[in-house]
């Protein structure tokens, strides 16, 4: 992207949801937006709209402006736009950094947030700011192009890629070559729905395979063989899904890893259901499919032929940050993980973090899908001086349990969809609980959405609130429901529901609560409370939380 006209991309193969172009089936409204014209076009509108004006947009343009990362702040005619980025696997060099920063400092009144896909997000933006916003960013070899939208978004990836001692083998050259591909690529520019993707050789598995429309997972074959297993049709909102194994081993062939990419994303797009927005996800194909139909159809559009799956072992406690201080493999330097309560990080606090990373590191950073940064590179001799410049500075590499575990969506600070606050009622809440049960020293992830969307991934925590309304004394005021037993890897499963419409301000009792019926009923020879919450009765745990 530029300030000028930008280049045009290629125009689109034929495609066979030829039904929905025919109007043999009835198209929905944005299906019908889409027809008139792809979302990948609205690029060269943008730069006509950032002369004439916010009140100059038409509707359609407004939802297609999510192509590019682009959507409305709350309220919707404030005039404000939020802005999503793109980084694939979370992986930013310093200069990049130093260009989010910039933008956020200059025109969006210095506030960021870190997304559980592992990019940042901008408010307070104007129209008039994106010529220059887009320029920042390309300058920098950096795009929005599919952060929203119908469309690709952001690939995940573990943000330990290439520097995890443990990892079993570095993923990024596929992470990359995968999302270069899907980049403005007219062909995948129009699918039913968005599209999510994690790409990963974590050994534990934190990229989330197990609620991504599309993974690859690494595996180890028994004859010691490295390579990718695949998973499909993961996915959270109203309805969760957990994702379906493919019977594909992809070897670490560039190759053949987009390949497969391209497979299952001509599926999603050819068969995805398109008549209802609200099965439009790609889960929803899989979930009637089933994973025998899906791996067929998949092969039949492979190029090359992959061989069966393995039995593979997944990990038990995929849903981990990398936490702390720790080496990296490269012998000599070490990486420092950096606590951001809730995603939320100013871009004043960004850049003095910056100039600490290069300070002692390389500089560069990564953004996790917990929504915290890790600087990388630190030689273990500048250890003690760079945590001595941490503390100084008030940056927080050694967090609380309650921190740790701490995911929330925007809420309704800034969503259009949110009808409750999830941000400041974290950072509150982490304080409140430190403060209530510091006897409590155990793993404890907590997670917020402010609506049933669950971009805070409520479902898979140990605690998760999903944000409404209720009212006391005749005031309407911020409630949220209380899930628990949530959980990804070996022993999956989605969590239940606890207790309803618990107000706001309350929420920090009720953990006390949940967390004292652990303490007594929790087996003598050790258990965490994830394992608890998910052996013990839903009714049982929902009668210790009305006692006094």
């Amino acid at each position: 992207m530029s300030t000028e006209s930008p280049t045009e991309t290629p125009p689109a193969k034929a495609i066979n949801f030829a039904a929905v172009k025919s109007g043999e089936l009835k198209r929905t409204a944005q299906e019908q937006l889409k027809l008139n014209k792809d979302g990948l076009d609205v690029i060269h509108d943008l730069y006509r709209f950032a002369k004439t004006g916010f009140a100059s947009i038409p509707d359609d343009d407004f939802e297609r402006l999510k192509w590019y990362g682009v959507y409305r702040q709350r309220p919707k005619d404030s005039g404000f736009f939020m802005l999503r980025t793109k980084i694939p696997g979370g992986q930013l060099n310093n200069e990049q950094a130093r260009a989010i920063a910039s933008i956020a400092a200059d025109y969006g009144r210095g506030f960021l947030d870190v997304t559980t896909r592992q990019t940042f997000q901008m408010h307070w933006l104007k129209i008039e700011n994106f010529p220059d916003i887009f320029a920042r960013l390309e300058s920098v070899g950096m795009t929005t192009s599919g952060a929203c939208g119908d469309d690709t978004r952001n690939v995940v990836g573990c943000p330990l890629a290439g520097i995890d001692k443990h990892e079993l083998f570095d993923a990024t050259p596929y992470l990359r070559a995968v999302s270069d591909f899907l980049t403005n690529n007219r062909d995948f520019s129009n699918l039913p729905r968005k599209y999510k993707i994690a790409i990963g050789g974590c050994s534990i598995e934190c990229q989330q395979p197990d609620i991504n429309c599309c993974s690859l997972f690494g595996v180890r074959r028994k004859d010691g063989t490295l390579g990718f297993g695949v998973k499909v049709g993961g996915g959270l909102s109203s309805s969760p899904h957990f994702a379906q194994t493919l019977d594909l081993f992809v070897p670490l062939d560039v190759e053949k890893v987009v390949d497969t990419v391209r497979a299952i994303s001509e599926v999603f797009r050819d068969e995805g259901y398109r008549e209802k927005r609200s099965r439009a996800r790609f889960k929803f194909l899989v979930a009637d499919w089933g994973a025998e139909r899906m791996t067929q159809e998949v092969r039949k559009r492979m190029e090359w032929t992959p061989d069966p799956a393995e039995t593979w072992e997944h990990p038990i406690d995929p849903e981990s940050d990398h936490f702390g201080v720790h080496e990296q493999k490269e012998a000599g330097l070490s990486y420092v993980s950096i606590s951001c309560l809730g995603g939320r990080i100013g871009a004043a606090e960004l850049f003095q973090l910056l100039e600490i990373a290069a300070r002692h590191g390389s500089g560069n950073i990564r953004t996790t899908n917990k929504q915290n940064i890790v600087l990388l590179d630190i030689p273990n001799a500048k250890l003690d001086a760079i945590k001595r410049e941490l503390d100084e500075k008030g940056f927080v590499y050694q967090p609380s349990n309650f921190r740790q575990g701490c995911v929330s969506c925007t809420g309704v600070e800034f969503c259009n969809l949110a009808v409750a606050e999830t941000k400041n009622r974290m950072m509150a809440l982490s304080e409140q609980l430190e403060s209530l049960v510091p006897e409590y020293r155990g793993k404890i992830r907590i997670h917020f959405s402010g609506c049933p969307s669950s971009c805070g991934q409520h479902q898979i925590a140990d605690i998760g609130f999903r944000g409404g309304v209720t009212r006391i004394d005749g005031e309407k005021v911020d409630a949220f429901e209380m899930y628990v037993g949530g959980r990804t890897g070996k022993y999956r499963r989605f969590n239940e529901l606890v207790k309803g419409k618990i107000p706001s301000r309350d929420i920090h009792l009720y953990i006390r609560k949940l967390l004292k019926f652990y303490e007594a009923g929790k087996k003598p020879e050790g258990e965490c409370l994830g394992e608890f919450l998910a052996r013990t009765p839903r009714e049982a745990i929902s009668a210790a939380l009305e006692k006094a």
